[in-house]
Order: structure tokens, then C-alpha cells, then sequence
């Protein structure tokens, strides 16, 4: 538990900054951008860098980090990286051109589907696994009886949660 705490601790420290100290200045501002183009970051994401090189005295290129992010915008704007977003939780950012958004967002809605189904399927599983521990110290059978009528009903729902999720898991 107190590994957690430090490592949620370091996070909050560091987790702010989109660059460190070497990367801001080193000044590979196209670099930056491209991988920020690939990650679907928009242009207003350059002030974040900004910020984060505030006290090393650099200030981002915009043009070269903005000629960087152009050419990884193309990467992300695929359905198999909509979908993917999709499966981490994370919405399509509204980067990509208007002619592909029909297919992107379909993309990343079967993403977002997906990651819904595998979130249930996991809380009912603790659910499960609750269940399974509790018949063993119970001894009244009728209780017994209905812990393992529910814990039929949650495999059941688990197994129609799977076939929903299967039919979601691919493009």
C-alpha cells in the first residue's frame, strides 16, 4: 500500500510536465510535434510545452513543432488508432479531417464499446469470486442454494458479456 501511495505521490509531481528538462532542451521541436501529431494532440497542446520549458529558458518552436505534428496527424487519423483509443478510454480527438470522422468515430465507438463490456465483465467477476468465498463458509443450505443460483446468473451474464465484447473486439 505505501508503494502506491508513493508512486500515486510521484505521478502527481510529474505527471503535469509534457516534457522533461532534457527533451526541452534539445529542442527537437518537429520530433515533438510529430509524436504529439501521432498522439492526436491539437494545436492549443503546444502552450503545454510551453509551460513545461518555462524554467529551462526554452521557448518551442511553433512553427517546426506544428510542421511535426501535421505529418503524425495521419497516423492517428486511422480507424485501427480510433479503435484503439477506444479500448484505452479515451474519446477521439477532434484533430482528423471531416471526411474520415464517420469512420474514426465508428472505430472508436467499437473501442469504447469494447473497454464498457470488459469493465462489467470484471466487476461481476469480483462479484464471482465473492460469491466463492462465501460458499465456503456457509453452511445454511438454503443460503448455499441462493449463493449458487446468483453465481450462476453473474456466469451466465459473464458469458453473454464475453460473446457482445468478442463481436466489438476487432475492426
Amino acid at each position: 500500500m505505501r508503494a502506491l501511495i508513493a508512486i500515486g505521490f510521484t505521478l502527481a509531481l510529474t505527471g503535469c510536465a509534457t516534457l522533461s528538462k532534457e527533451e526541452c532542451l534539445g529542442g527537437n521541436w518537429e520530433e515533438i510535434g510529430f509524436r504529439d501529431g501521432t498522439n492526436g494532440k491539437t494545436s492549443a497542446f503546444l502552450q503545454s510545452h510551453a509551460k513545461a520549458c518555462e524554467k529551462t529558458g526554452v521557448r518551442p518552436v511553433q512553427s517546426l513543432w506544428e510542421q511535426g505534428r501535421q505529418r503524425g496527424l495521419p497516423a492517428y487519423c486511422v480507424p485501427s488508432k480510433a479503435y484503439s483509443e477506444g479500448r484505452s478510454g479515451r474519446s477521439l480527438s477532434a484533430v482528423c479531417p471531416a471526411a474520415e470522422l464517420p469512420a474514426l468515430q465508428a472505430a472508436n465507438n467499437k473501442g469504447l464499446e469494447y473497454r464498457e463490456y470488459t469493465s462489467e465483465i470484471s466487476e461481476i467477476q469480483y462479484r464471482v469470486n465473492e460469491i466463492g468465498r462465501m460458499l465456503i463458509a456457509e453452511q445454511d443450505a438454503g443460503k448455499r442454494a441462493a449463493l449458487v443460483h446468483e453465481n450462476r446468473s453473474l456466469s451466465n451474464r459473464i458469458s453473454l458479456l464475453e460473446l457482445r465484447r468478442s463481436l466489438v473486439g476487432s475492426l
